[in-house]
C-alpha cells in the first residue's frame, strides 16, 4: 500500500534560502541525482526564472505585509510533497514514469494555491532526477488578513 508524504520546513534565514535554492535547481553537488535527467526531467512550473527564494520571499512579502517583519520572523516554507515509491508506476529498470503534465503534480499545484494562496506559492519543482519522483515548493505564509504568519497557516 502506498503512502502520500508531506514535510513542510521553515525558511527563517538569507542562508537557508539560498542553499535550498542551489539544492533544488541543482547548482550545488547532489549524489544521489542522476545528471543525465535532471536537464530533461526536472521541471519548474511556478519560478521560471528560478530566482532565488529569498528574493521572492521578501518580494512576496513586500508587496502586501505592512507591519515590520522580526529578523527571527519564518520567512517562507519550504513543502515537499510525494509518496512511496510503490505508488509511481515504473520501467522494467526501476525508473519512475515521466509525472510532467500528470495528474498528480497539477493537483498538488492546485493544492498549494487553493491552500494558501496563487501569489504565496513563488516556486514549485518537480524533481525526477532521484529514485522517487518529488515536490520542492516554496509558501510565503501570509495569512487572509496580510500578516506573515507561518505559525497560523502551518
Amino acid at each position: 500500500m502506498s503512502t502520500a508524504i508531506i514535510r513542510v520546513a521553515k525558511i527563517k534565514t538569507q542562508s537557508a534560502a539560498l542553499s535550498k535554492t542551489r539544492h533544488n535547481y541543482r547548482e550545488m553537488n547532489t549524489p544521489n541525482a542522476d545528471p543525465k535527467r535532471t536537464a530533461t526531467l526536472n521541471q519548474e512550473l511556478v519560478n521560471s526564472e528560478q530566482k532565488d527564494y529569498w528574493s521572492l520571499a521578501e518580494q512576496r512579502i513586500g508587496e502586501v505585509v505592512t507591519r515590520k517583519v522580526r529578523a527571527d520572523q519564518v520567512r517562507a516554507m519550504e513543502v515537499l510533497l510525494t509518496a512511496s515509491p510503490e505508488a509511481f508506476k515504473r520501467d522494467k529498470q526501476g525508473q519512475a514514469a515521466d509525472m510532467r503534465g500528470s495528474k498528480w503534480v497539477e493537483s498538488n499545484l492546485n493544492f498549494l494555491k487553493e491552500k494558501f494562496g496563487e501569489k504565496n506559492l513563488v516556486s514549485f519543482t518537480l524533481h525526477q532526477d532521484e529514485k522517487t519522483p518529488h515536490i520542492h515548493a516554496v509558501v510565503v505564509p501570509i495569512t487572509k488578513d496580510s500578516r506573515l504568519s507561518a505559525d497560523t497557516l502551518f
